[in-house]
């Protein structure tokens, strides 16, 4: 089974032109025109060429984040009543737009209003005047209506609630040691039906037994892949500390996951350590999940640490956002008058300058000294002063701490344990521990500027956004 990746979700448009026609050729306080002009035959004959160019500018000029449905033109009457008959013409295809775009035809705040209260789906316009009137109107009884003045405004609209379309779309695989989500995490979301109420995230329970046995019982095809797969990553790597034959449990636990992924139609994954290391499984198994993030996040699946759900939600917004993999760690201050912070942990990704773009080059360290549990590690100090941003997400999931700033360096790239520390400096390092302290210690870190960003897709979504 094929499950669904979020990331690469679009916003579907259902471009609408109403055009309102008159009875006759008359004038008055709002119609002036030649009488010729004015006539029904003629008036309509401008109505199809201008809908024909709206088609056009709607097809040429919306972004890759939207996908255009099919166009439809509504016509209403001087009567001022929107004909049901004319509601309906979008029927075909309206149940599957994420918003309806209202094409600037002169008087189009009924239809416009109208298409909102029959099918609750939000309407964008280009434009100003009347589409301040319609937005107004919507605003006030709780329906979204958005406005913008060109096609550049409106793409980087779609850009946004795009990243709310995608969580709605998320659905997590939380693995559970016995009945605990995590007791590594106190801070942790725990609230999983809370998630699913406020932002449509679904998720799934599953024993971490059930994905360490599905490891034991991969097929020969998949131990094959997972051999293959296993040479590819020594290769390209440019030093490793690993053979194959040390390196290869930690693939075939990646490729159990996604297994489990597919089986429980999932596209975002946490699993808890500090329960699990303590059964001595993964010694047996000689097995480590550092890898297994890593990879799924460099293919646009959010995978967290120490079953930590606020730190995984983070990191959904933060690659939704910005197409790129993300990293995640603990954070701590680092040098106060420098406003230097750390995110420490091992989990990097490969695909972090973006899913279009080639791997970042990379070591693979083994995460014990026993020499097993393989990590990838990308040594961040090849991009001093680059802009980052980190996000974590507090224990009710409903505000999101943002900070943004710069690397400043990298240690730890080749030490063995978790010892892969990022290092930021961002605009006030005591204010950023001072607000921490309400959302806990784990953060997704992306590379990129998101702060203005993620105040819109908060306001969208439905989370505070509080920036350091």
């Amino acid at each position: 089974m094929d499950v669904g990746k979020p990331v690469e979700a679009r916003i579907r448009i259902k471009p609408v032109y109403p055009v309102l026609t008159h009875s006759g050729a008359y004038e008055g306080p709002c119609r002036v025109g030649k009488k010729e002009d004015l006539e029904p035959a003629a008036e309509m004959a401008r109505f199809r060429q201008a809908f024909d160019e709206f088609c056009g500018d709607v097809r040429s000029r919306i972004g890759p984040d939207g996908e255009v449905l099919e166009p439809v033109m509504l016509q209403w009457a001087d009567d001022f009543v929107v004909p049901a008959a004319e509601l309906e013409k979008l029927a075909p295809e309206i149940h599957e737009a994420d918003v309806v775009l209202v094409g600037a035809s002169g008087l189009q705040q009924p239809p416009a209003v109208a298409i909102a209260e029959k099918y609750g789906k939000p309407i964008v316009m280009i434009g100003q005047v009347a589409t301040s009137d319609i937005t107004a109107y919507l605003r006030a009884r709780g329906m979204e209506g958005y406005c913008f003045l060109d096609y550049a405004d409106l793409n980087h609209f779609l850009s946004l609630l795009r990243v709310r379309k995608a969580l709605r779309q998320t659905r997590l695989l939380v693995a559970m040691k016995g009945n605990l989500l995590t007791s590594g995490v106190v801070s942790g979301i725990y609230d999983l039906e809370a998630l699913k109420k406020r932002y449509g995230v679904d998720s799934v329970l599953v024993n971490s037994d059930d994905i360490v046995q599905a490891m034991r019982e991969l097929s020969a095809e998949k131990v094959e892949e997972a051999e293959e797969l296993t040479r590819r990553l020594l290769a390209g790597s440019e030093e490793s500390s690993m053979s194959a034959d040390e390196l290869l449990p930690s693939v075939e636990f990646y490729l159990a996951t996604k297994q489990m992924l597919e089986r429980y139609e999932a596209n975002a994954f946490s699993i808890p350590c500090f329960e699990i290391c303590a059964t001595q499984v993964m010694e047996q198994e000689r097995v480590g999940f550092c890898l297994t993030h890593t990879l799924l996040k460099d293919e646009g699946i959010p995978s967290a640490c120490e079953g930590d759900i606020n730190v995984l939600m983070a990191m959904a917004v933060l690659m939704y956002l910005s197409r790129r993999s993300a990293h995640m760690g603990n954070v701590s201050v680092i040098d106060r008058a420098e406003n230097i912070i750390g995110v420490h942990h091992d989990v990097p990704g490969l695909k972090m300058k973006g899913f279009d773009k080639a791997d970042l080059p990379y070591a693979i360290v083994n995460f014990t000294e026993g020499g097993w549990g393989g990590t990838i590690r990308y040594d961040i100090s090849r991009d001093i002063g680059a802009p980052v941003t980190i996000a974590r997400f507090n224990p009710d999931a409903t505000r999101l701490l943002v900070a943004s700033g710069e690397v400043t360096g990298c240690e730890g790239y080749t030490k063995v344990g978790c010892s892969l520390r990022y290092e930021m400096r961002v605009a006030d390092a005591d204010e950023f521990y001072e607000l921490h302290q309400d959302f806990g210690h784990h953060f997704g870190l992306v590379f990129g500027d998101h702060a203005d960003d993620l105040r819109e897709v908060g306001r969208l979504a439905g989370f505070e956004v509080v920036t350091v």
